[in-house]
């Protein structure tokens, strides 16, 4: 179904709202802040922002204790994930005074098109597909460009494999084939059978990861299975802010057993393309790497022109048939 579209006036009353919301969140902001320095605020110590809520943010300090606290102005946006530099109050509240340098940012877009930051300084993006529904090989390559780009490690995760039948076993076989061969990691798993997780487990140890993928492939079961304290942790983090359990709506970072970090964000599965360049396409297909710089042309566009070594790479089947049709229809959806 087409996205319906918005007129420059639903635009500009939408932005008027957004600035109105805005502005209001600051001086609430600002008061809160101005409160905690009234109280005398301690030593600058880091951190890291382990949630969002509304006004509030979660930190963690090296000790693993959670504090509420609220961020100086011109700041920006700090997201989960965010390393962070903060000062404690005499009240165990806390005022963020610095953010960190970040390596990566996942972002999605928001009102009016803009991109809205979600998380921070991610090492690796886990793209869940499952034998049911059936796997679509192009969303898979559409969240691999993404990822490359970002840039975080991209693996991909089959799931729910228990499901492989005569049916659908060529093409899982076929997927767990083609992107191994390019150098992805592909892990199977199955909460029924209990496959896989031994093997998930080692690869998000020591990293932070976030999980992508469409509404029923899994990701609740395979996080659950991965955080069985989890609605301890939920508590934990709604007691530090005092304003319910409402983390499904907002991105939330948890430690897993295995030493790594855990990003579960809801709005995740909208991530994908947007505000790319040809450029970025291309550095999104790690196959095609080789041939770059070895057209006749300089600055060839891998269309039509003659000499071109990604065509010459397709045609003497030196690359995927599939992905190269899907590295063409992404050049003309998104470029």
């Amino acid at each position: 179904m087409a996205k319906r579209r918005i007129s420059d006036q639903q635009k500009r009353r939408i932005e008027n709202i957004q600035q109105k919301r805005r502005e209001k969140a600051n001086k609430n902001t600002q008061e809160k802040e101005q409160q905690l320095e009234k109280q005398g605020l301690g030593a600058e110590q880091p951190g890291q922002v382990i949630t969002n809520f509304g006004q509030s943010l979660i930190v963690e300090n090296n000790n693993q204790q959670l504090f509420r606290c609220v961020a100086r102005q011109n700041l920006g946006a700090i997201v989960c994930g965010d390393y962070i530099i903060w000062q404690q109050s005499q009240n165990n509240d806390g005022v963020i005074v610095a953010v960190e340098t970040r390596k990566s940012l996942l972002q999605k877009p928001g009102f009016g098109g803009k991109l809205k930051p979600m998380a921070a300084n991610i090492d690796q993006i886990i793209i869940v597909t499952a034998v049911q529904p059936e796997p679509n090989p192009y969303l898979i390559d559409r969240y691999l460009v993404a990822a490359e780009n970002l840039p975080a490690t991209p693996i991909i995760l089959l799931n729910k494999i228990d499901l492989v039948n005569d049916s659908n076993r060529q093409l899982i076989n076929d997927i767990e084939t083609e992107y191994t061969n390019i150098g992805y990691q592909v892990i199977k798993t199955s909460n029924v059978i209990d496959q896989g997780f031994q093997q998930l487990l080692a690869t998000l140890e020591s990293k932070t990861s976030i999980f992508v993928g469409l509404s029923g492939v899994g990701k609740s079961s395979i996080i659950n299975h991965l955080l069985p304290e989890q609605d301890i942790r939920i508590g934990a983090l709604s007691e530090a802010s005092g304003e319910g359990t409402h983390t499904t709506t907002s991105s939330t970072l948890y430690s897993l057993p295995c030493g790594g970090k855990l990003i579960d964000s809801p709005g995740v599965r909208d991530f994908g393309l947007w505000d790319t360049s040809a450029d970025s396409i291309l550095n999104g297909f790690k196959e095609l790497q080789p041939f770059m710089g070895q057209c006749k042309f300089s600055n060839c566009s891998h269309e039509n022109e003659p000499d071109c070594a990604i065509k010459n790479a397709f045609n003497t089947n030196k690359i995927s048939a599939r992905r190269y049709r899907n590295y063409k229809k992404m050049l003309q959806e998104y470029a």
